[in-house]
């Protein structure tokens, strides 16, 4: 009961937030929208206009969570599949660990609904120019995020292509893109109550992109998120085109962390090619039959 209960709130949520989100970006919430206030606050860490863009995959994306969600909580006979496809684990681990990594719903709950009701109320103290409080719901919103990142263990062990297509990546793509959104609110309040000069504007820009590098080969290489770090190399390249024109700095140090991400996650997907989807879709038509 508790499953298909927590399946249908963060359906509910997800369709609330993508609505709310649409409402808000026309102009119909104060006048603004989150692209325009952003520019506003000018700080150099926000990329160029276009990669916001990934907010109609993060939200398909997100769909497609809740879909399955559904779809595995009303279903008994997939949840006895899953369990079969997953019975590998189930002889290394203790059936807790079996129970938390594959009943994704009840493991993410209620952090999944908790960070898309966050997502929303930052939209609305960000458009409400309330920077401080909408710094501190995204970080609550990321934490939130994490915690079902970390409670799923999420790809660190060898799970089925269920639950790599329709869990893992729709999370690894909301956490990486939130985790670069975090940094650049940080970046506009920052700007918001400090006169910097431009040179102490690009040595911090400098710096938080380091820190992205940073933070994204640490999901590589010890948590195999390497659909998280593709976010990374999504924001920095677009960070690198807005500034190639008059802050060369900052668009070349850009640009070399985006290729040494994407170089990284090349890497390690090459090393890694024996439990890559393409296999793990294989094994499950196998056992289907």
């Amino acid at each position: 009961m508790r499953r298909k209960l927590y399946a249908i709130l963060n359906a509910i949520i997800v369709v609330v937030l993508i609505g709310w989100n649409g409402y808000a970006n026309s102009g119909n919430f104060n006048g603004k929208n989150v692209g325009e206030l952003s520019a506003e606050y000018n700080n150099l860490f926000t990329p160029a206009s276009y990669a916001f863009s990934i907010w109609g995959l993060i939200f398909l994306s997100l769909l497609i969570f809740c879909t399955y969600g559904l779809y595995y909580a009303f279903n008994n006979k997939h949840r006895d599949l899953l369990r079969r496809l997953c019975s590998s684990d189930l002889v290394s681990n203790s059936q807790e660990k079996f129970e938390n990594r594959t009943d994704f719903i009840l493991t993410t709950a209620p952090f999944f609904f908790i960070a898309n009701v966050l997502c929303s109320l930052w939209v609305a103290f960000w458009l409400e120019e309330m920077i401080l409080v909408s710094v501190l719901i995204m970080f609550g919103l990321l934490s939130s995020l994490l915690i079902c990142i970390k409670r799923l263990d999420l790809e660190i062990w060898d799970a089925p292509i269920h639950i790599i297509a329709f869990v893992w990546w729709p999370l690894c793509l909301y956490a990486g893109w939130i985790s670069v959104a975090t940094i650049a609110n940080v970046a506009s309040y920052l700007v918001s109550v400090t006169d910097f000069t431009i040179d102490e504007q690009i040595t911090i820009t400098i710096v938080m992109i380091a820190v992205a590098v940073v933070i994204n080969l640490f999901m590589i290489v010890k948590r195999n998120m390497r659909e998280f770090a593709l976010v990374g190399v999504w924001a920095l390249i677009a960070i690198a085109v807005r500034h190639f024109e008059e802050v060369k700095w900052i668009a070349y140090t850009s640009l070399l962390g985006a290729v040494v991400l994407f170089i990284a996650a090349g890497i390690h997907g090459s090393r890694n090619k024996e439990t890559s989807p393409i296999m793990k879709y294989k094994e499950y038509k196998s056992l289907s039959k």
